[in-house]
């Protein structure tokens, strides 16, 4: 039975550089579903086995289009194409930029070699060349074998997420000889859509807006809709697209993106590196490097190239980066097991809850950078490389990869011989060929003499990217603020402002007292001014598994500030942080609000709510630590944010960028002050607008 379908409209331009041009748009209206052979391999949930009988070496349309890749008019565009519309002409900018077209895509799309399969979902015949996409997908291998960011995926039914905003190079989709099948087999594969909530996040942050395709609106604003009372659209735009080039401002209209380059000699590398065993030993790789040289990069691709698919074997990732942590918010270091693929960047798994991801332990540091107290983040370091050592006795062999931070001179460069000379590594990769000598020299001396091999790896390229380092410490802290209870293992993220957000009530004093103490890492602060310098921050969960972890000569019964909170004081005008040896790291914490009259603390945090209740029920010592992190800002504008966002949905008019347009930096600081989502019972609300005007200056 045939099935009429509406068809999704590309507009193909012929670009010519420097100037406008008039482009003819192209439309493809697709009236009948093809009928496909069944395929031998298991299909993922709501798919039919389907399999694509077209070649590759079929002549393209001159004109091809991506079927079902649904475009937005280009700015500056004086129609817009509609339902129905078949061979309108449209006058488009074409997007002025410095530096060349970058090619993102060898593979030509046609009817002949991509197929829909439903309306987000499309088969793919893949003979040669590479694939592009941005957005978030999932990609199933049907036939043959592709290589995906150090990955090889084969035939199976497993199905793989892939989250590819243009915040990072985009990971390119390479078809590979099949080492576990036929040689000559043809590729095939499924790209299929997937919502996680997490392209919702812009309604909330700016930041998170004009990063991904811009072909899923419609369909996840309603699907998301709070009310639940409008029906869902007669189809569904794909959370994709195919890039071709890096000139497809359809796709991304603030940046272009770019794909993942590797440097001369990484691939060489990562295939050496990845047996799992070194001369009777599993392979311990510590990568390290000046900042923006590729050494998650690395690291990650590794990884995925030592990683079994199918989750049987063990592999461990040592993450002592507290600034840009691979499965953590900012300010932990953290001692992960990994047993599956990973394709996406830190803000898109913030937390090792996701399926094939087993967190061992970690440490809240409270800063972004070793230099806060590097004793404290060499102890920290070496206590997780213990526990890694426990785990490689339960499930040998089990590889680790160390991945480091960037402070490489002064101090930086110590603490990276202390920990070469400290820790069994087998190899150390240093992503520089250019320097500095002294750290080379210095790497060099330290890996003779533990007979440790060196490799020196050019630094990966490094392109204008659309958020800088800061952008995506922001990034990656809130997309964990906003997680949601995982589905089926896999992460959701809710786009509620943290004003409207449910907190955990933690109870500071009383029966129901739930939190040992508080304690603020660095100079000593007077008790006083504890819960102002507590309200609105950004706190690490730490657990007291020894009261050894404790400085020492505190007395059985801790102070209390005023309002009943009770807190580690300070010894020699300075708060030492907890022991690392008999101490570890839940997560973090947002402490929306404080309510001095029933001694509670209002908690954001994604932690489960019956892990706060065994700290009542089993006298576990629970202790918020206020480091140096990053006041969250951000938090106190997501309302605003949200409000303009619907403004901007309902006014139809200019791009996400331009959503401030009309408001002043005053106007923002009036909004925020009055609102009243950190006035808990009994707060004085002239502290707190102090408060939040210092920090939105």
């Amino acid at each position: 039975m045939e099935r009429k379908r509406k068809a999704d409209v590309l507009a193909s331009r012929d670009r010519v550089k420097g100037s406008p041009t008039t482009c003819r748009a192209s439309a493809v209206r697709i009236i009948s579903e093809r009928r496909f052979h069944e395929d031998h391999h298991p299909s993922p949930p709501g798919l039919d086995s389907n399999v694509i009988n077209a070649n590759q070496s079929s002549k393209p349309d001159s004109n091809p289009s991506i079927e079902g890749s649904a475009r937005r008019p280009i700015k500056g565009s004086t129609s817009r194409l509609t339902e129905g519309d078949t061979d309108r002409p449209v006058e488009c900018q074409v997007r002025q930029d410095s530096k060349a077209v970058q090619h993102l895509s060898a593979f030509i799309p046609s009817r002949h070699i991509m197929t829909s399969l439903r309306e987000d979902a499309v088969a793919i015949r893949l003979d040669d060349g590479m694939l592009t996409l941005i957005g978030q997908y999932e990609i199933w291998v049907r036939k043959g074998a592709v290589s995906l960011l150090g990955a090889v995926l084969h035939p199976s039914s497993a199905v793989f997420r892939v989250f590819a905003p243009s915040t990072h190079s985009l990971p390119v989709i390479r078809p590979i000889r099949n080492p576990f099948g036929p040689a000559e087999q043809p590729v095939e594969i499924t790209i299929t859509s997937f919502r996680s909530g997490i392209r919702l996040l812009k309604h909330v942050s700016p930041r998170f807006d004009g990063i991904w395709n811009n072909a899923i609106e419609i369909s996840e604003d309603v699907t998301h809709r709070q009310n639940g009372t409008e029906p869902l659209p007669s189809y569904v735009k794909r959370t994709y697209s195919i890039l071709k080039s890096s000139d497809d401002d359809g796709c991304v209209p603030e940046h272009s993106p770019n794909t993942l380059e590797l440097p001369k000699g990484w691939q060489p590398l990562l295939t050496s590196l990845t047996p799992r065993n070194h001369r009777g030993k599993p392979t311990v790789a510590f990568v390290c490097g000046p900042k923006g040289s590729g050494k998650s990069t690395f690291a990650r691709m590794l990884i995925n190239g030592i990683n079994d698919a199918k989750g049987s074997r063990c592999i461990a990732l040592l993450d002592i980066d507290p600034g840009q942590p691979e499965f953590s918010p900012p300010g932990e270091v953290s001692l992960v097991q990994i047993s599956s693929y990973h394709f996406g960047p830190p803000f898109c798994h913030p937390s090792a809850s996701a399926q094939g991801l087993t967190l061992i332990r970690s440490h809240h540091i409270g800063a972004t950078s070793p230099r806060e107290d590097p004793q404290h983040y060499l102890q920290c370091v070496l206590e997780l490389f213990k526990h890694y050592k426990q785990l490689l006795a339960q499930h040998p062999p089990c590889p680790l990869i160390v991945n480091t931070a960037g402070w490489i001179q002064g101090k930086g460069l110590e603490l990276l011989v202390d920990l070469i000379h400290q820790m069994d590594l087998t190899d150390v990769i240093y992503t520089s060929t250019t320097g500095p000598s002294e750290v080379v020299d210095a790497i060099t001396r330290a890996t003779a003499a533990r007979s440790t091999r060196l490799h020196l790896l050019a630094s990966q390229p490094v392109e204008a990217l659309p958020r800088d380092a800061a952008d995506l410490r922001m990034m990656q802290t809130l997309s964990y603020f906003h997680l949601d209870e995982p589905e089926m293992g896999r992460l959701r993220w809710d786009a509620t402002p943290i004003e409207d957000m449910v907190t955990e009530r933690i109870h500071y004093a009383g029966p129901e007292q739930s939190i040992y103490a508080v304690q603020v890492l660095g100079p000593e602060l007077d008790p006083e001014f504890l819960i102002q310098v507590l309200e609105g921050c950004i706190v690490g969960l730490v657990v007291v598994e020894n009261d050894a972890a404790l400085p020492s000569g505190l007395f059985p019964s801790l102070p209390r500030t005023p309002e009943q909170i009770p807190y580690i004081p300070s010894t020699a005008q300075i708060t030492p942080p907890l022991s690392p040896f008999v101490s570890h790291s839940l997560g973090q914490g947002l402490i929306r609000s404080i309510d001095i009259t029933s001694h509670t603390f209002h908690l954001i945090t994604p932690i489960p709510h019956s892990t706060f209740a065994s700290f009542c029920t089993q006298q576990r010592k629970l202790v918020f630590v206020r480091g140096t992190l990053d006041t969250p800002a951000w938090a106190y504008k997501e309302d605003l944010y949200k409000q303009m966002y619907q403004r901007k949905q309902v006014v139809k008019e200019g791009l996400a960028d331009k959503g401030m347009k009309g408001w002043t930096k005053e106007d923002t600081k009036r909004w925020v002050e009055g609102r009243d989502w950190m006035n808990a019972d009994g707060r004085r609300k002239g502290e707190r607008v102090k408060r939040v005007r210092r920090d939105l200056k």
